[in-house]
């Protein structure tokens, strides 16, 4: 009988056993696109804090890295693909760095989120104001080595901010190139629109 118990338990144990391994091939990855997706928004709202748990990520994905080889070795080759593919994951934000298009969801739900403190601001201007200025609300900086880029909402009743620089009239140039020069031979300019008169205006420099 305890002969018979024992061969009885032993299929038992390797079934948890290959049930545990199964679970941890599906959860490894989804742990690291997780802390991807972390790192991502991490790099968009601060950038200076997301390279030091870049750095960190780049520690978890060493060790990961060796525990995969680990695996390989040991001919456990669905745990090696998991542990080597789930570290690379991590840092994909800033190996395969995201650019300001594909930011746009982060920029209009943080737009639709604060929408009201920049409505407020708005609203203290008559209607006269509103017409003729342009309204620039920082949306910060990134900058690392002799690179930088700049954030900007802007309110523009005209909608020229949206146009071309040759195509925007000298009156508009007057008000805004003398604070936003919006125009460099070492930056580059983009804008899209938000909503009503709100536009995101971000400009890369290099070398500037």
């Amino acid at each position: 009988m305890t002969s018979i118990d024992g061969n009885q338990s032993s299929p038992d144990a390797s079934n948890t056993g290959r049930r545990a391994d199964d679970r941890f091939l599906w959860e490894c990855p989804l742990l690291a696109i997780c802390c991807g997706v972390f790192l991502v928004g991490l790099r968009y709202l601060d950038f200076v804090l997301a390279l030091y748990v870049f750095y960190l990520a780049v520690l978890v994905m060493i060790v990961g890295s060796l525990m995969g080889l680990v695996a390989l070795f040991r001919h456990s080759f669905k745990r090696a693909a998991a542990l080597l593919i789930a570290p690379f994951i991590v840092v994909a934000a800033f190996l395969f760095p995201i650019e300001p298009p594909e930011y746009r969801p982060l920029d209009l739900l943080r737009f639709y989120f604060t929408k009201g403190q920049y409505d407020a601001v708005i609203d203290k201007l008559s209607p006269a104001e509103r017409g003729s200025k342009v309204v620039f609300f920082d949306w910060g900086t990134i900058g690392i080595l002799d690179a930088a880029s700049y954030y900007w909402l802007v309110y523009d009743e005209s909608g020229e901010i949206a146009l071309a620089d040759e195509k925007r009239s000298q009156a508009w140039k007057d008000r805004v190139y003398p604070e936003h020069r919006l125009v460099d031979e070492h930056c580059l300019t983009s804008t899209q629109h938000f909503s009503g008169h709100y536009y995101m205006v971000v400009m890369h420099c290099v070398g500037a």
